[in-house]
């Protein structure tokens, strides 16, 4: 009968022998078969295919955008045709009465009278020379103001109140607590 240091170097032999046969039949197993890699190189390149048609089409949609970007681009840089008078005097006239500047007025609109209108000053030079500078300091300098301030010397500094604010209280009436 073999001792335990015999039956060791046994195992250890035979496990020598049998790992690589083993090896051998497990990587001749776990590797696929020709028809499954057939298989996967069919999808792979399908997908290839795929990848290149959503590529290309990307591609003519971002060109077309830009394309459309453009023609618009190029519709709002262009004035409409000009419109001929005689054209637009009639279109007016269907609407109804025109006022002194040629546009249409409206039924219900509200009609402007000429004592509202501004007219123009012709000479502003004498305008500004008859306004009253009188009662303004020599202090305040014209130009370095962007508006002329005219000071009161009537009024003293005993009748500015500063803190007129807290004198009328809105929320007097009402308790707090």
């Amino acid at each position: 009968m073999p001792t335990i240091k015999e039956w060791i170097l046994i195992v250890v032999l035979v496990a020598l022998i049998l790992i690589p046969i083993c090896w051998k039949f497990w990587k001749g197993w776990d590797r696929p078969s020709l028809r499954s890699l057939l298989e996967m190189k069919r999808r792979i390149r399908e997908r290839d295919i795929r990848e290149a048609f959503i590529e290309e089409d990307a591609k003519i949609r971002e060109q077309h955008r830009l394309e459309a970007a453009r023609e618009l681009s190029l519709r709002k840089a262009q004035a409409p045709p000009p419109v001929e008078k005689t054209a637009l005097n009639s279109a007016f006239g269907n609407l109804g009465v025109t006022d002194a500047t040629g546009t249409a007025v409206l039924e219900g609109s509200v009609v402007q009278s000429d004592e509202m209108l501004v007219t123009p000053v012709a000479n502003v030079g004498v305008l500004v020379d008859s306004l009253d500078i009188a009662g303004i300091a020599d202090d305040i300098i014209p130009e370095a103001a962007p508006v002329a301030v005219q000071l009161h010397g009537d009024t003293e500094a005993d009748d500015i109140k500063w803190d007129a604010g807290q004198e009328d209280d809105d929320w007097a009436d009402i308790e707090w607590s």
